[in-house]
């Protein structure tokens, strides 16, 4: 078996239409030391007979190997296992290639045997293949230490041993498998950004990412599944602290208000006693009645919080650093890391917050917020009436950039960071949620929509 350099590893699974253009990208690279293995996990359209024609066409170029849907990361596994190249690079079958990207990563691997692995620029294409903009990705470790964002897959270069070592990609993931893959790759070895769009990568609607709660329920695996590999809860000292003031916006007692027979701080109490990386969940409050109510539900409330401290106008960090202090006068545990909760997000959940742990362990950011994608269009006030923000371009919502929003949720910090000028500090994590995990009571009528929720998940 005669070895090559490169081997492309196509993954194809009803992308017929996008097909022909994905392997005429490789056919036509100035590099010409490859092999190409497509793998056909189960399609049943024009697929097989594509890849025959190619085939024939191409015989001492191209390899095809049919699978039974077994999925991304079994089909990439078989792919790679079937190759002889030195290097390896992915291309999914509804994206292509631009002419010299096997030249030029190669030859960044051939240049120094510390990089591991090269990753592109890449260009964002719609369905129809036209450009909707060129993304610059950042260099992990410099710029940026993959916070919760791998590079794509496809594109990614890597030396063979590297993926032998690492044990390949997880089959037991049906999404998410890429980033387990980056997670675990770059834990031993070194990568490296061209900062040159090298790729063609297709946003349209009916791409895997779309499946949001299959998606971010993978995702909290893999965090999880590493964190305690790593070990990196060993000797840590967590707690929850929810805020709750008897006047909220100088209304009633919120916290203490029904919803679907349950007083609404209960929600967020309940949810972060089913955590178990958190020792100690603790209500912040000035109010007897909340430190009656919360107490009920298993919370503690060590003490009541001074009423100077009980205002909309103090910032909560503040209320942390007594609380630090009133600890350390008792000779009790300081913690290393806070959990904030504010209680009126209630179908935030005990997964949430085990992610948000997560999160900010995987990655030492200085602290980790919940936040939800938001696709709406911003203006501003301006010379001649309203301006956008953050976009030139009217985009379609399946081709704007991910834009995220603070959902106040959650937060995590460490507690040293209450000493510094912000607490979020200048590392900030974040767990995506959905709309409905985000929801905020704020007034009578998002009260009203948060008993609908509940009362259709009854």
């Amino acid at each position: 078996m005669s070895e090559v350099k490169v081997s492309v590893i196509v993954t194809a699974h009803n992308y017929g239409k996008y097909l022909p253009q994905c392997l005429d990208s490789v056919i036509k690279q100035r590099f010409t030391d490859w092999e190409m293995i497509v793998v056909d996990d189960g399609s049943t359209d024009s697929t097989p007979v594509i890849l025959n024609h190619y085939k024939n066409k191409y015989p001492e170029k191209i390899e095809v190997i049919t699978t039974e849907g077994v999925g991304l990361a079994k089909a990439c596994n078989t792919g790679i296992r079937a190759s002889k190249g030195r290097y390896i690079i992915r291309l999914d079958a509804d994206d292509y290639f631009d002419e010299n990207i096997l030249l030029i990563e190669s030859y960044i691997l051939d240049s120094d045997p510390n990089i591991h692995m090269v990753y592109p620029d890449y260009y964002r294409i719609n369905k129809y293949g036209e450009i909707i903009d060129s993304y610059r990705l950042q260099k992990v470790n410099d710029e940026v230490k993959l916070l919760d964002r791998n590079p794509l897959a496809a594109g990614a270069m890597f030396r063979r041993e590297c993926y032998d070592a690492i044990g390949g990609y997880s089959e037991e993931l049906r999404y998410q498998e890429d980033y387990d893959f980056w997670i675990r790759f770059i834990d031993k070895f070194n990568v490296y950004n061209v900062n040159l769009p090298l790729m063609y990568y297709r946003k349209h609607d009916v791409s895997m990412s779309n499946n949001f709660e299959a998606r971010m329920e993978a995702r909290r695996y893999v965090k999880k599944k590493f964190v305690d590999k790593k070990q990196y809860y060993e000797g840590k000292n967590i707690i929850a602290v929810i805020p709750a003031m008897g006047l909220f916006r100088n209304r009633e007692k919120l916290a203490l208000k029904p919803l679907n027979g349950k007083p609404l701080i209960a929600y967020t109490i309940e949810e972060a006693l089913k955590t178990e990386l958190i020792d100690r969940v603790i209500v912040s409050t000035e109010d007897q009645e909340i430190a009656e109510v919360s107490k009920k539900f298993g919370a503690e409330v060590p003490f009541l919080r001074p009423v100077e401290l009980a205002r909309t106008s103090v910032p909560f960090d503040n209320v942390l650093r007594h609380m630090i202090e009133v600890f350390k006068e008792r000779e009790e545990d300081v913690p290393d890391l806070i959990v904030q909760l504010q209680y009126f997000t209630p179908f935030r959940k005990e997964k949430h917050i085990t992610e948000a742990i997560d999160t900010i362990l995987l990655y030492n950011t200085d602290s980790v917020i919940g936040v939800v994608v938001d696709l709406t269009f911003h203006w501003k006030p301006d010379k001649y009436g309203l301006a956008p923000v953050g976009y030139q371009k009217r985009l379609l919502r399946e081709d704007k950039n991910t834009i995220y929003k603070e959902n106040g949720s959650i937060y995590v910090i460490k507690t040293k960071n209450l000493y510094k000028n912000s607490f979020l500090g200048s590392k900030v994590g974040h767990v995506e949620m959905s709309p409905k995990d985000s929801w905020k009571i704020e007034d009578e009528f998002s009260y009203w929509v948060a008993e609908k929720i509940l009362e259709e998940l009854s």
